[in-house]
């Protein structure tokens, strides 16, 4: 086994150049249940389970950060405890997480984001000890909700509570979306359709209280005809549902 060096963005090591690590999607063999977690505020603990599917032991550090992707357990500076930070997985056997939230004065009418980090660290192949080695270290990174138990109406009612609008800013068209609930809404994929044609958008989370603007991914004018919105919201689970909504223009 070998020490947890400082992170920086990349992921490769090689032989004995430096240490560089990048976020990557949920592609580790060490898999995370859910796709995100949620902590409940008037919760004292919340458990992650991870199984490593490989057949030899990893190395997992986990920690939280508020928003910085290439945050560091060093630099680590959201109010949430991981125990154990540091845990050994053996082959086909799995690990409980404990997040703790350590901190006080969040807002109690809408939730609060931060990001889980899972870092998982492969054993050294010592049958090649001596001659030069890749080691991957994949990094997954999840969102981290704290939702107060005060937050107003149910998070079931949000796809139905989402406004969307066709607006021109600036001489070109966007999508306005405002969320009026205490609620963060993750998409997924989003698009306008008029005239059988259709136009990619730029997709992105709202968060509560809040209006982000979509814009197309190619802009181009938009011919005549009814505009019809396209998108898939990402639940509590990561199931993405549908949303059709018909756009004034």
């Amino acid at each position: 086994m070998f020490p947890v060096h400082s992170l920086c963005r990349a992921a490769v090591l090689i032989a004995l150049l430096p240490v560089l690590f990048c976020p990557l999607p949920a592609q580790a063999s060490v898999v995370i249940t859910g796709t995100r977690v949620i902590y409940p505020g008037d919760a004292q603990v919340k458990t992650l389970q991870l199984t490593n599917e490989d057949t030899f032991p990893n190395v997992v550090q986990a920690w939280v950060d508020i928003d910085d992707s290439a945050s560091t357990p060093d630099t680590a500076d959201a109010p949430f405890m991981v125990n154990p930070p540091v845990s050994r997985i053996a082959a086909g056997s799995g690990q409980s997480l404990r997040l703790v939230y350590t901190g006080s004065g969040l807002a109690q009418d809408r939730e609060s984001l931060f990001h889980l980090n899972v870092l998982q660290i492969p054993p050294r192949n010592t049958a090649t000890v001596d001659k030069n080695q890749m080691l991957l270290m994949l990094r997954n990174r999840l969102k981290l909700l704290y939702r107060p138990a005060g937050i107003a109406g149910s998070v079931d009612r949000l796809p139905e509570q989402l406004q969307f609008r066709c607006v021109q800013s600036a001489g070109r068209w966007l999508v306005q979306v405002t969320n009026p609930t205490g609620f963060h809404a993750s998409f997924g994929n989003a698009s306008v359709s008029v005239a059988g044609r259709e136009w990619p958008l730029s997709a992105q989370m709202v968060p509560p209280f809040a209006t982000v603007e979509w814009l197309p991914v190619q802009p181009q004018a938009l011919p005549s005809g009814a505009l019809k919105l396209q998108a898939q919201l990402i639940n509590d689970f990561g199931a993405r549902l549908d949303i059709r909504h018909d756009l004034a223009r």
